[in-house]
């Protein structure tokens, strides 16, 4: 999926951004635009979370989003990943390319890192493992933020 964030309505993102093959219920279009919205990846506890806030008389049931979550994962829409200062897996919406996150370990802010350090790495990787395919790479950078450290 490569879908740019843009300053625009709910109905133009899910127009634009929307993937092919994915049968639109209003509860898999507000997970969508969470996390389509979020600066950082979010448990499915903190879209459960979200949801609940943004609509209180609907009620998400915890289940619908997960269930939505690994539905969307399936298709290849979010990216899902357990970071070492989490008890939970995040998502977050495929986009544009991949991120990496400088993460607190005493707020646990996820900050993303611009660039991917690692390219120059898995090339060094392939050349010395001949035959082995690199399908994708992780990093986490463990730190404490400006914010905690002013603290």
């Amino acid at each position: 999926m490569s879908c740019k964030i843009h300053a625009e309505n709910s109905d133009s993102i899910i127009e634009r951004c929307w993937p092919s093959g994915v049968k639109k219920t209003h509860q898999r279009i507000d997970i969508f635009l969470i996390l389509y919205h979020s600066d950082e990846p979010l448990s499915a506890a903190e879209i459960f979370d979200k949801l609940n806030q943004k609509a209180p008389k609907e009620k998400y049931a915890f289940s619908t989003v997960y269930r939505n979550l690994l539905a969307f994962e399936k298709v290849g829409i979010v990216t899902k990943t357990t970071l070492s200062t989490e008890d939970n897996a995040v998502y977050e919406l495929k986009k544009s390319s991949h991120k990496h996150y400088a993460v607190c370990t005493k707020c646990h802010r996820k900050i993303p890192i611009k660039t991917c350090p690692l390219h120059d790495i898995s090339a060094a990787v392939k050349d010395s493992l001949p035959g082995f395919e690199i399908t994708g790479h992780q990093l986490e950078i463990l730190g404490i933020c400006n914010e905690c450290k002013n603290k």
